[in-house]
């Protein structure tokens, strides 16, 4: 492992009461499971009481039909609760019987019982969005538990959606994508089990690494390449050896390429901007060569100049973005109205990693428009209105950061500021956050950048000027039309231009005052 991804490992502790069943199936030999570390995982008084009732499902469903099952939670909730995490995401994996049939049951037992149900949703399998599964889901006690069977998976060399049949728990272990991945809890023996006999010492270790073969791992879902950063990243693991390898193959860049949809890329990278480590993630984006896989851009046959892109700087971008989105002073300064969000912070986010793109213009459908927003909404499929935001705080970086330098050095005109509130809309305090993040990326002192943007906010602030952009025209345009005896329409918003300057000016000034204006500055400069 490289000195670069070593120090990007972070472990966690393990919980010390653990119910620990490490289970190992030896090649060309049937299973044999070897029962170590016995301790107890600590289940809620509500996980306590669906472990319960399930079991008495499987044993009602055994006493009526002779069908013996054996339910188990599968995937992230048994590591998440070995990480001391809370977690309620419930999936109950089943041998020998559907998802669907078995939430049947269930809802049919809790019926029996006068126990409250809800319906059963079927969700069908979907391959463009990685659900290659059908899934049932329902609430078991006031909680949503999904339902799905064991299977095993085989992949043809042109796809990635697999063909799917009932299969083992190893079957079932082995398909995942990672080891910590990769873990059940038995909710008969109340036992976690490791099928891969390496997911509990990869968890207790902080090590992310494929079941089975790593290159043949990704070459059959290259969706697990980004699902690794996103686990490393998510935890600060250290990317196993061999996994690392094969990541860095050309074959399986060209087979992520090839094979995902660009929807499935953008809800990983979704997920990687809203974790804890959006810098480890684009770090490792970087260091696996995958930054123009990832955000695809529109051909360079399509762009309006030559920009050159330099990639490596998002890294630098987001971790100066969280620099500023951590900096006390000047949040403390933002109207508690415009707080930075959980959403701007993910839009944040986003914005650094595509900045590399901010001055690159490419043709779009008759128009031109950002690379960086081609990139989010094409690239990644995110939202338009996620693609206009990142946009419009690339393209107000100049602007803010002039200001801000003009409010800096001393008074500034209430409607210059105010037009720049109003350009910039709600999103002007994100926008503000991101040109500060900007400045600092050019090397500017931390102390400087704060000081200055600190200024123009203080500045909007002092001229009552935070919701500027709401600010409607108090002589509105047909009163205009009828003072100045012209039409309504497209040709007088230069007119309204000048009302809403001169509002921004006179934040006392009357309706009466405003028609005065207009009578005696507008009027006489109108053609006849």
């Amino acid at each position: 492992m490289s000195s670069c991804l070593a120090g990007f490992r972070l472990s966690h502790k393990l919980a010390r009461t653990l119910t620990i069943k490490r289970t190992h199936t030896d090649p060309g030999h049937s299973s044999k499971r070897q029962m170590t570390n016995m301790a107890k995982i600590v289940l809620t008084e509500t996980e306590t009481e669906i472990c319960t009732l399930l079991n008495r499902v499987a044993d009602h469903i055994r006493a009526t039909t002779n069908e013996q099952l054996t339910l188990r939670i599968a995937g992230g909730w048994v590591r998440d609760k070995l990480l001391g995490l809370a977690s309620h995401d419930i999936d109950i994996a089943v041998d020998h019987m559907s998802g669907f049939t078995l939430a049947q049951h269930v809802t049919s037992y809790m019926q029996l019982h006068s126990i409250a149900t809800s319906s059963v949703g079927k969700i069908n399998s979907n391959p463009s969005r990685s659900k290659h599964l059908e899934t049932a889901t329902t609430k078991v006690l006031g909680q949503f538990v999904d339902f799905v069977h064991l299977r095993s998976e085989t992949y043809e060399e042109d796809s990635r959606i697999p063909q799917i049949e009932f299969g083992t728990p190893e079957e079932d272990a082995r398909r995942r994508d990672i080891t910590i991945n990769a873990l059940f809890y038995n909710l008969r023996t109340r036992e976690v089990e490791d099928f891969t006999g390496r997911g509990l010492k990869d968890l207790e270790e902080g090590v992310v690494r494929t079941p089975m073969d790593a290159e043949q791992t990704f070459k059959d879902d290259p969706l697990r390449v980004l699902r690794v950063l996103r686990f490393a990243s998510r935890f600060g693991y250290e990317i196993e050896k061999e996994t690392a390898r094969a990541m860095e193959r050309e074959v399986v860049r060209s087979e992520l390429e090839r094979k995902i949809s660009r929807e499935r890329v953008g809800v990983e990278v979704e997920k990687m901007a809203e974790g804890e480590r959006p810098v480890l993630a684009i770090q490792l984006i970087l260091k696996f060569g995958l930054y123009e896989c990832v955000f695809r851009a529109p051909s360079r046959e399509t762009w309006t100049d030559d920009v050159d892109v330099d990639a490596m700087a998002a890294e630098s971008f987001t971790r100066c973005t969280l620099k500023m989105l951590d900096e006390a002073s000047l949040h403390a300064l933002i109207p508690s109205q415009y707080s930075v969000t959980l959403h701007d912070r993910r839009i944040l986010i986003l914005a650094s990693y595509v900045y590399p793109f901010h001055a690159a213009v490419a043709a779009d459908r008759k128009r031109n428009a950002s690379v960086a927003l081609l990139v989010v909404r094409d690239g990644l499929k995110l939202p338009t209105n996620d693609a206009d935001s990142i946009a419009a705080v690339h393209m107000l970086v100049p602007r803010i950061t002039a200001m801000a330098a003009l409010c800096c050095a001393g008074p500034v005109e209430r409607n210059t500021l105010g037009h720049l509130i109003r350009d910039a809309g709600a999103r002007w305090i994100v926008a503000t956050v991101f040109a500060a993040a900007v400045q600092l990326h050019k090397g500017v002192s931390t102390d400087q950048v704060v000081a200055t943007f600190s200024a123009f906010i203080r500045a909007v602030k002092e001229a009552e000027l935070e919701d500027a952009f709401k600010l409607k025209h108090i002589v509105n345009g047909r009163d205009v039309a009828t003072l100045l005896g012209c039409r309504t329409g497209p040709g007088i918003k230069p007119v309204l231009d000048r009302i809403m300057d001169w509002q921004l000016a006179h934040p006392r000034g009357t309706h009466d005052e405003c028609r005065e204006f207009i009578i005696e500055e507008i009027a006489p400069h109108m053609p006849l």
